[in-house]
């Protein structure tokens, strides 16, 4: 398998050479940031059914299921936190194409292991190694003349390819291949995305470690504060949504239909954000707020009473638009709260240490006490982070009305 991977990535790599796709323009830039985001971003885009099949093939309890989707988010996490210390110590085309093609071989290898302890050791390595990709993704939007753009791209590739695995994977390989097939398509589509470091310079990433001095590590306190809020509310739709497609299963839901829900909703989650981006701050942050958590509780309610299949899937959908709609304006109400920038450079780690505890906390939330100790507990903490940051943004319109 091993050898497979690496003879792709060389026919890859010879035919884009070939054909001269070389130069860096504005276009071609956009190819490695959208690569290098959507190939990171997949396997949580996927969690839910991704869990559920591990589940099924090493005959898991759901709290057992919850730790191998921990174990894979905390190698994420840890390496997003640790990516700028390392990321410039080799040229971007080179980095890019060791991430790519580590991660494509461990996944490959974990095809082939039987064991449910080794499979938590590969996904902890990949987790490393997409963590790394994934910060990768964003530094090079930032180096983009227009940055913007370039993040609403990104993003619309990551939803793209977790909407093409969700449609795929249920109904083409998990029932040929099982298990290690879903493992084994990830390590083909990591190593055919790889293509995308031949836009890549060779120079090193600008990681701006050189300018963390002591003064960076100082921030006011509602920032850190909003951080709070961020982690929670990640924890809260985190452990939720890697059991969405459990929740379907236990419903008797037919298994193709629940992977075809959650397809869309990765792209209803899509349009949300760029939805989220379109608005911007014309209606200020607290009225967006405001109607992303009415539409996260309307969900909430459907998965915990609807019952029916239309239900579900209405809830599926709610839910991941609220989420993906919700976060552009969190995370720019963290930014405004701090000029030095510090606060804004923990927000991955929230993200990522969020999306490790939820899952774990949501897997021993349904041994204790099934799905509706699930989404109550869910609800309560991601309304308590939505309360603290509708505070703050209250607040601060008023504090700008009395100044004017």
């Amino acid at each position: 398998m091993s050898i497979y991977i690496v003879k792709l990535y060389r026919q890859i790599s010879y035919t884009l050479a070939r054909h001269g796709i070389s130069s860096m323009t504005k276009r071609s830039q956009l190819v490695p940031i959208v690569g290098t985001g959507a190939a990171a971003a997949m396997i949580f885009n996927i969690l839910p059914f991704f869990v559920g099949r591990a589940a099924e093939a090493f005959g898991l309890s759901d709290g057992a299921a919850g730790w191998l989707a921990t174990t894979y988010l905390a190698g994420f996490g840890v390496s997003s936190v640790s990516a700028p210390l390392w990321l410039h110590r080799l040229g971007k085309r080179a980095l890019g194409r060791l991430l790519f093609l580590s991660a494509a071989v461990l996944l490959a290898a974990g095809g082939m292991i039987a064991s449910y302890v080794a499979v938590l050791g590969v996904l902890l390595a990949v987790g490393l190694l997409l963590g790394g990709l994934y910060t990768m993704s964003f530094l090079l939007a930032a180096e983009h003349p227009d940055a913007t753009r370039a993040l609403g791209v990104k993003l619309g590739g990551e939803v793209a390819l977790g909407a093409l695995l969700l449609a795929l994977l249920p109904t083409l390989i998990y029932p040929a291949f099982g298990f290690s097939g879903i493992l084994g398509a990830l390590a083909i589509v990591l190593v055919s995305v790889s293509a995308c470091t031949h836009f890549l310079a060779k120079h090193a990433l600008e990681t701006g470690n050189a300018s963390m001095d002591r003064g960076h590590f100082a921030m006011p306190a509602s920032a850190g504060l909003a951080l709070g809020a961020l982690f929670l509310f990640t924890v809260g739709q985190a452990s939720v949504w890697s059991f969405v497609e459990r929740a379907g299963a236990r419903a008797e839901f037919d298994a193709s239909a629940i992977g075809g829900v959650l397809s869309v909703a990765v792209l209803f989650g899509g349009v949300g954000s760029f939805l989220a981006g379109a608005l911007s701050d014309r209606l200020g942050k607290a009225m967006p707020l405001a109607g992303a958590a009415s539409l996260y509780l309307v969900a909430m309610a459907l998965f915990a009473f609807g019952g029916q299949f239309w239900f579900y899937a209405g809830a599926v959908n709610l839910f991941f638009f609220s989420w993906l709609f919700a976060l552009p304006y969190l995370i720019s109400a963290i930014a405004g709260l701090d000029d030095s920038g510090r606060a804004t450079s923990l927000v991955t780690a929230s993200l990522a240490f969020g999306s490790m505890l939820g899952p774990a906390a949501g897997g021993e939330l349904l041994e204790r006490g099934g799905f509706l100790l699930l989404y109550f507990s869910g609800s309560l903490v991601t309304a308590a982070a939505y309360a603290v940051v509708l505070g703050m943004a209250v607040r601060q319109r008023l504090v700008s009305r009395r100044s004017e």
